[in-house]
């Protein structure tokens, strides 16, 4: 075992002699929608090719490329045979990640993104993790913006099982970003699809997939409703997963369509509540406050962006609209605007105060609320 190998047991290689029969258990499959990718999509395949123990497939939907991603896809699904590829025409990354969804057949799921690393023994503590009465295994993730990330170090430390009253906690957290509150996992990697297993099985049970409609939020979506339905999860203390971060990503750039995509989300939210949750007070008012925090997010993305291209005029307008939005209209009587971490907590008083001067401002130096 090398030095930076976790601590794992054996695997039983009676299932790596199966496969080689052509009648094997897949025991994970990883999901990966693709879109123009081809630049860091050989590091990510790698990743997990390297890991194969005759018991994973890897399920890559090209979701309409329009670079050399699809060549990618077929020189790796020609050399391993446990490398699936769908084409589609460009539909977005959830009807991506669903059709990914529909192929599979391990006995646990993993999304990864296009760009992104699983950490190099990811395999090895997912067999020793995951057990048959759990429906999800949350683990841990860390941002990386060098070609690769420093792996050295990454250990199994500690495991938790949660059930019953704490899954009643964790089904709040998942939504709760009040600054007094401390998830049972944290809030870092709870609301990702990725960084995590579920069982296929029972997100089969209960039909559960990504919201096509959501644009916007869809994995913490997708995961607030995959709670409702759980009965035990385990929190694993490891890094399965190395993000690939980047200022110009999705979620730091200037989106002129936010407000229609957060009306989506908040309805989405909305629709999972009355269905799932409409017997909790502390989710029904936890969903109050994430409408102040959808407001917040087209504030810094819209208005006050740096990137916006209207003028100073034609911001303060959109800024005032935003404000009379019917979803967001009388949101500061329901609600306190101190009750987030400080940086957000300022950013709702100064919109609930109207100041869009000194927003603009802060605008030329805050990208993100979070």
């Amino acid at each position: 075992m090398s030095e930076n190998e976790p601590n794992v047991r054996a695997l039983d290689t009676s299932k790596i002699e199966a496969r080689q029969d052509g009648n094997h258990d897949v025991f994970v499959s990883f999901l990966i929608p693709v879109y123009n990718a081809e630049r860091d999509l050989p590091k990510a395949l790698d990743s997990i090719v390297q890991q194969d123990d005759g018991t994973i497939e890897i399920i890559c939907v090209n979701d309409g490329s329009k670079d050399g991603s699809g060549k990618v896809l077929e020189e790796y699904s020609q050399r391993y045979p446990f490398i699936h590829v769908f084409t589609q025409e460009n539909q977005g990354i959830t009807c991506a990640r669903n059709a990914a969804l529909a192929q599979a057949t391990g006995e646990w799921l993993c999304f990864v993104d296009n760009d992104d690393i699983v950490a190099e023994h990811a395999v090895k503590v997912f067999h020793q993790t995951a057990e048959p009465d759990l429906d999800i295994v949350y683990y841990d993730y860390e941002k990386f913006i060098t070609d690769m990330p420093d792996q050295s170090g990454n250990q199994i430390s500690s495991t938790r099982t949660f059930e019953g009253k704490d899954i009643v906690k964790l089904q709040s957290d998942c939504i709760n970003r009040f600054r007094g509150n401390v998830p049972l996992v944290p809030h870092k990697s709870m609301p990702t699809p990725w960084a995590k297993i579920y069982r296929r099985e029972f997100l089969a049970a209960h039909g559960l997939q990504f919201n096509p409609k959501v644009k916007h939020e869809e994995d913490v979506v997708f995961n607030f409703e995959v709670l409702s339905y759980c009965k035990k999860v385990k929190k694993v203390d490891y890094i399965s997963y190395f993000y690939r971060w980047s200022v110009n990503s999705e979620s730091h750039r200037y989106r002129p369509y936010i407000l229609e995509n957060t009306q989506c989300t908040l309805e989405a939210y909305k629709n999972i509540v009355d269905r799932r949750y409409s017997e909790r007070k502390d989710i029904v008012m936890l969903y109050q406050y994430r409408i102040l925090w959808e407001l917040l997010y087209c504030v810094v993305l819209g208005p006050m962006h740096p990137q916006n291209p209207k003028s100073y005029q034609e911001r303060k307008k959109q800024f005032f609209a935003l404000l009379n939005e019917p979803i967001f209209k009388g949101i500061f009587s329901r609600v306190k605007t101190t009750k987030f971490e400080f940086k957000q907590s300022v950013l709702a008083t100064l919109i609930k105060l109207r100041w869009f001067w000194l927003l603009n401002q802060l605008g030329r130096v805050v990208v993100k609320a979070r």
